[in-house]
């Protein structure tokens, strides 16, 4: 990206001479369900029934069908992500849209065969909804471009009928109605709800200009057959290509209820698999937490005990940051930026109430989602970096004060960046890093992410530099036992200097990029990084970077930061692992 990696004089990297580094050692995976995507009761084998469900496992999918009358249940599994399409073809058969490549699956019931039908639109890699027309073709939303996918059973084949919106990302919702439009709803800066006929090729805006706001156009189909919308708080019957509005949404078409009218439950008869790990804490209690991703589990390792244990779920998608302080785990979750408080000399009671343990908090700042890191301040506070909203510009950094029992944030500390990282200094100031980035659904604003300085008692930023100019992110922070600050994004890594306020070198790693939380400082002052499939000494000295390898595993390391004793536990794919963190 053309970053020049000198500042003042020569900053060399060094990596020192070694014996063989040690190796990570695996410890298992956690076991759970992955988070339902979409539910359907559908075709069975010979004219019966099935309860069908998809788990994402994020880098895979499991499709699976429960018999009713047995509960028994009957597995399919594809690489996709996930799918949250699933809809019922004129041919009796089952078809899902998918993420992260947009495909078509295709189950045919009788048969038990589950087809791969490729890509439906070239780089659309979401397909959000799939729904079935009058014509007898299923039609389907996109991202990241808003389309709409026309697909035939008859041939297998798909075709592209364009954006529905020039702009907006996100085709999320639709319904092909029986009067021949198809109705979507459109997101995420300006939400929106359009109508295109699939015979005259003509598309209409639904939503005034003035009306439209961040946000999400919402479709589904009424019991009584016919489509209804909603956008920015107000209803609408959608008919004949056109919005009425209307003072309450009637019920929606059952999806999940037998022919008899039984509403369909999954029986406990399919045990999930491997869940992705998703971030990793040293609790206050010894043990290393965590939390898995699309559904949030609170996941724990016990040293002594040497099993992974998935404790249950709690509120949440996922944690994007977790941190011990005051013999607390704090989580921090996505959805809304979340903070939920687990004790753990307390009996496990999960729930969306403080009496709860985890305590939850719910959001700590408005209009924010992704709380991407945790840090205690020299205050005793909790401090969480914070990424916008769908459809939102300007982050947050927020707060949780124990003394109170409040929560605080301040808006937006730095104009159009969401705040990506965040570390104490030993002077009581924080220091943050930015990301241009806005809510999912929009367009950076801000040219390249840059480092501030906050000072909490007075509630103001006092410092801002750019320390990797032409990035996007500085997407870890630690501050070592020298009291310098440490950067990372991507395998690219600078040294900070909070007294004189100035970067004083940058260099590239080369063993690859440093994974999310995954730069930490440990209680000796040594600073920490896991960079690509190994983990590192970093220090900075003498005008010289002096970088060391002591651990290396068999694959990348996509997450850290835990700390137990004198072992380094990270995650690896879907396997928790260690390594003996060497004596100085």
């Amino acid at each position: 990206m053309g970053i020049g990696w000198v500042l003042a004089g020569v900053a060399l990297a060094t990596m020192a001479t070694q014996k063989i580094p040690g190796a990570f050692e695996k410890l298992g995976a956690f076991i759970g369900k992955g988070g339902v995507m979409s539910a359907l009761v559908g075709p069975g084998p010979n004219g019966t029934e099935r309860l069908y469900v998809c788990y994402t496992y994020l880098s895979s999918l499991d499709l699976v069908a429960y018999e009713p009358r047995t509960g028994k249940a009957k597995v399919w599994q594809n690489p996709e992500g996930g799918a949250w399409a699933m809809e019922t073809g004129p041919d009796g058969r089952l078809y899902l849209g998918t993420y992260f490549q947009g495909h078509i699956l295709r189950l045919d019931p009788q048969t038990d065969r589950l087809d791969d039908l490729g890509q439906a639109i070239p780089g659309e890699t979401y397909i959000w909804q799939l729904s079935l027309g009058p014509d007898g073709k299923l039609y389907g939303c996109t991202y990241p471009n808003a389309k709409l996918l026309q697909f035939d059973p008859a041939t297998g084949k798909g075709v592209d009928l364009g954006r529905m919106d020039p702009v907006q990302n996100y085709g999320r919702t639709l319904c092909a109605a029986a009067d021949g439009w198809v109705y979507c709803g459109i997101g995420s800066e300006k939400a929106n709800l359009v109508a295109y006929n699939p015979q005259t090729k003509e598309l209409r805006s639904l939503i005034p200009e003035s009306e439209r706001r961040p946000g999400f156009g919402q479709i589904e189909r009424g019991a009584d057959g016919f489509a209804y919308g909603t956008c920015n708080g107000k209803s609408y019957l959608l008919r004949d290509g056109a919005a009425t509005p209307i003072t309450a949404l009637p019920p929606a078409m059952p999806r999940t209820r037998y022919r008899n009218g039984q509403e369909a439950v999954a029986p406990d008869t399919y045990p999930g698999r491997e869940l992705p790990i998703f971030r990793l804490a040293a609790g206050p209690d010894g043990k290393v937490y965590g939390s898995s991703i699309l559904p949030e589990y609170l996941l724990r390792f016990d040293p002594a005990e040497g099993k992974p244990v998935t404790m249950g779920l709690i509120p949440g998608a996922e944690a994007y940051s977790m941190l011990s302080a005051g013999g607390r785990l704090y989580i921090a979750s996505y959805t809304g930026a979340t903070l939920q408080i687990y004790d753990p000399a307390q009996p496990f009671t999960p729930g969306t109430e403080r009496t709860h343990n985890p305590s939850f908090y719910g959001q700590t700042a408005p209009r924010q989602d992704r709380p991407y890191d945790i840090a205690l301040g020299a205050d005793g506070n909790i401090y969480l970096a914070c990424v916008p909203s769908y459809g939102y510009h300007g982050g947050a950094l927020s707060w949780y004060d124990p003394h109170t029992d409040t929560l605080g944030h301040v808006a937006e500390p730095v104009k159009d960046q969401a705040v990506a990282s965040v570390c104490a200094l030993t002077d009581g100031l924080l220091a943050c890093g930015t990301s241009t980035e806005g809510g999912p659904g929009t367009q950076p604003l801000a040219k390249e992410a840059v480092l501030f300085l906050w000072d909490p008692a007075r509630q103001e930023k006092v410092f801002e530099t750019v320390p990797l100019p032409g990035e996007s992110i500085v997407a870890n922070l630690t501050t070592g036992g020298d009291s310098l600050v440490y950067g990372a994004t991507g395998s690219h890594l600078f040294v900070f200097d909070p007294q004189a306020r100035r970067v004083l070198a940058r260099t590239t790693l080369a063993q690859g990029s440093v994974a999310r939380a995954g730069l930490l400082t440990l209680a000796d002052g040594r600073v920490v990084a896991l960079a690509g499939s190994s983990a590192l000494f970093l220090r900075y000295a003498g005008g010289q970077w002096h970088i060391r390898e002591f651990a290396r595993g068999d694959s990348p390391l996509s997450v850290g930061k835990a700390v137990v004793g004198d072992w380094l536990y990270a995650a690896s794919g879907k396997q928790l692992v260690r390594c003996r963190i060497p004596k100085r």
